[in-house]
Order: C-alpha cells, then structure tokens, then sequence
C-alpha cells in the first residue's frame, strides 16, 4: 500500500524519514519521498557501507525521478564504490550532454578518471569544472584536486605552483600548507621547502604549520638545533598541537638529548590520549640512557596499548636477550614477526638470540631471511658466516664470505673479514690478495681487520702489503 504524499510532508526529520524508508522495505511497499530526501538516504547507506541498501535507494528513487540528474550522480557514486568506474562514466557521458553546465558532472567526472589512474583526462575535467563554478571555496578545493592530480603525475613542480598561487590567495589555509610540505617532500626538495617556508614566514609570522612543516624540513636536513627552534615557535603559537612535541622530541633523540626527549614525548599526553609509538620512542630513548628495566616498561606499555605494535614486541625482545632471558626474548621476537614477518630487522635480531643460545641451524635460516628482505645490509653477511664458522668450520665460513661478494661486491666489511679467515685458515697468499683489494678501495677499514684478528699484523706478507700502500 502506498502512503499519501500529505502524510510525508509531515515527516521531514531525518531520523523519522529513515524509519519510514526500513519500514517500506520491510513491508514490501512503496512510499514516496522527495528528491532531497532520497539523496540524504543514499548517503547514509554509502556512509554505513550497506551496498544493499543503497542500491535499493537508488533504484526506487530514479523510478520515481527519473530525470533527476542529482539522483543519477548518487548512483554514480554508487558505482564508483562498488568499483564499477566505467559504468560510471557512460552515466556521466550521457549527463554531460543533457546538462553541459553542471559543473557537480564534470568533478566527478575527475574523480573517476583519477580512481581509474588516468590523471590527465582527470585534470581535464577538473578544469571544466573550475570554469563553472563562482564559489571561492569550491574552486579553491577543485585547485587542490587538480594539485593532487600532479603529484599523482609527478609533476610536482606544476602542484606546487598551484598550491602557492592558492595560498597567496588565502595564507591561512592549513590543508595548503601541509600539501606543499608534502610535494617538497615527494620532489625531494628540502632545500626548496626551507626556502619556502623561511619566507612565507617572514610575511605570515603566527602561521603555526608553516613553522611545523619548516621544523619537519630541518630535520629531515639534519640540522636538528634549527628543527628544534622551529617547533618551539609552533609551541608558542598553538601550544596544544602534539605533533610539535613528538617531532620535537624526535629531534633531541637524534642529539642524543634522550632525558630532554623523554620530558618531551611525554608532554604529548597532556593533549592527546596516549600513543604506542610514543611509549615505544620513550622506551628506547631509556634503552639508550642504559636503564633497560624502564626501557622494558615502556615497550610494554606500547603493546599493552596496541598490541599489533610490533616494534614494542622487538623492544621487550632485545632487552629480554641482553639481560640472557633468551627464552622470553624469543617469545617477543616471535610476536613482532607474527606481525611484520618481512620485517629484516625483527630476523635479524631472532637469529643474534638464536646464535646465542647455540640454535645455530635456526640462526642461519633467520639470517638468511635478512638476505632474502634487505639484500643490501653489510653486516649481516659478516654474522652469518661467524655463526657458520662455530657451527660449521672456518672452510665453509670463507665460502660464505665469498658468496657474499657476490651479492655485494663494493661490501669492503666482508674483504676485511675475509682477509682475517684466510690467515686463520693458513691461505696467507689468498688472503694477500684480498688484503690488496681492501687497501686500494678502503684503507681505512684495515683497522677492521686488526682490531677482529690483531695477529694479522704479525704476518711479514700483510706487513710489506701495509706498508706498500703507505703515502
């Protein structure tokens, strides 16, 4: 049965609408409803992702508006969500014939060529768009889109001349701000991003993110002093922003400042709820103050709040080996890699604690996990063919040691282990040859020679191979 249209007018709230509509598809009626009223229902569905829901919203409604083009851009978005990009557009194509000035068309036109990855064909329509609307702030937010649509592109330069032209215009858009931060940041260009916001500064001297985002482009300069200067101007100005003190205290970690980045991270509970990574940071800053018992508690602290926080598991795991509690450290590592199983540096610190519980079978497999994830990491070439030497004997340590150069020829730290091996072994001329490599790429590590096998120096043949290489 069909409900009277003068009894809906009297039903216009929002929540009283929506009962009505579950009502009708309960019952198996049909009611009628606005337009307007149809496109706050279809948002909702969209909005609570009821897929179901919102079709039949969709479809009830165009039966009875079917030539409501914003009722047919609903279902457009509906189909743009249900990952149907392309039938989409043939609803779109058809629109923009009937109604070539809508410029609502023509932006979400963009939207789904930019969900399709065509960037131009979207900055394209953006632009038609853009010269139809009158509304300050909606061009202001189609230009950002089009920004977007650049970077998507790569073509960074070209957003950020966007991106400025729009914050000339309006110096205190924030979302602006921290988009031109982010193009610096993907161009690579921390130079240009110091540059930029040194002298918007100058002009806007109270815009806290433009002082964060300089504090974030010193940093990542390394010149933390600055950085750190940089986010106590941000302080001052909004002195409940988080983020200031987070990346604050990164900076006096970095110094080796760990007591002032402890007072520091902890400042960040005073306006917002604690973090994992927080405690996590707080936990290592300890860890490197040589106190492990409050290092331990704060990466608990980092699981107990989150337990998918890996880097906390890999902490209590670390601190677990280091005080030889080699069954616990084993338990957390194993946490950490339940989590993140790619993760080379977790393998890494699994096979140490392996190793060094004499499980030298599974130590090489987890180090062979680090080859398989970082296959740059120097060291790790170096611990493997240690292991193998104890479990194994010196002969298949060198063969490690040589398949390592393959993988990594410029790798010097394995020639000076090698060197040491071949003396060890007896292949003094062998181990001339790759002492020779050594000095003529890096003299320098000759000292990593010695100090691993100080009797090296007591082989005449590595003597006159030294000082053949002297100035």
């Amino acid at each position: 049965m069909e409900e009277g249209f003068d009894s809906y007018n009297d039903e216009d709230d929002y929540t009283a609408s929506l009962d009505r509509f579950e009502k009708m598809l309960k019952a198996g009626d049909e009611y009628f409803f606005d337009v307007e009223v149809f496109e706050i229902l279809i948002d909702h569905y969209l909005d609570k992702s009821d897929t179901n829901k919102a079709k039949k919203a969709i479809d009830i409604s165009l039966l009875q508006h079917p030539t409501s083009s914003n009722l047919k851009l609903k279902k457009v978005q509906f189909l743009a969500t249900i990952h149907k990009p392309n039938k989409a557009l043939e609803i779109l194509n058809t629109l923009e014939l009937l109604e070539p000035f809508n410029s609502e068309i023509f932006s979400t036109k963009a939207s789904i060529h930019s969900q399709l990855r065509q960037h131009n064909k979207a900055i394209e329509n953006f632009y038609k768009a853009l010269k139809l609307i009158t509304e300050k702030s909606e061009k202001a937010n189609i230009k950002i889109n089009i920004a977007f649509e650049y970077e998507n592109l790569n073509q960074f330069d070209k957003a950020i001349e966007i991106l400025k032209k729009l914050l000339r215009e309006n110096p205190e858009n924030e979302t602006v701000i921290y988009e031109l931060a982010f193009c610096y940041n993907l161009k690579n260009d921390i130079n240009g991003s110091i540059v930029f916001f040194t002298e918007f500064i100058d002009k806007h001297p109270y815009s806290y993110p433009a002082w964060y985002n300089l504090g974030v482009a010193y940093n990542r300069a390394n010149l933390y002093e600055k950085a750190i200067n940089a986010y106590d101007f941000t302080i001052a100005i909004k002195e409940d922003f988080p983020s200031a003190y987070f990346n604050k205290a990164n900076s006096l970690a970095l110094l080796e400042d760990y007591t002032k980045a402890i007072e520091t991270y902890k400042e960040t509970f005073e306006y917002e709820e604690p973090d994992a990574t927080t405690y996590y940071y707080i936990g290592e800053c300890y860890e490197k103050l040589g106190n492990p018992e409050l290092a331990l508690a704060n990466y608990y602290k980092s699981t107990k709040l989150d337990p998918f926080h890996a880097d906390g598991w890999a902490g209590m795991a670390v601190i677990n080996e280091a005080e030889n509690k080699s069954q616990s450290a084993i338990f957390y590592i194993k946490k950490a890699l339940e989590l993140e199983n790619n993760n080379s540096e977790y393998w890494y610190i699994y096979g140490d604690i392996l190793a060094k519980t004499g499980l030298f079978d599974e130590a090489i497999i987890a180090y062979d996990k680090v080859i398989e994830y970082d296959e740059e990491n120097e060291e790790i070439w170096l611990d493997k063919a240690e292991v193998i030497t104890d479990y194994e004997n010196i002969e298949n340590g060198i063969i490690t040691l040589y398949k390592g150069l393959e993988k990594q020829p410029e790798n010097n730290l394995i020639y000076a282990r090698l060197v040491a091996y071949l003396l060890m072994n007896g292949k003094v001329n062998e181990a001339i040859e790759n002492l020779t490599i050594l000095l003529t790429n890096d003299k320098e590590l000759l000292s990593e020679l010695t100090s691993y096998y100080p009797e090296a120096i007591s082989f005449q043949k590595v003597i006159d191979t030294i000082e053949n290489f002297k100035d």
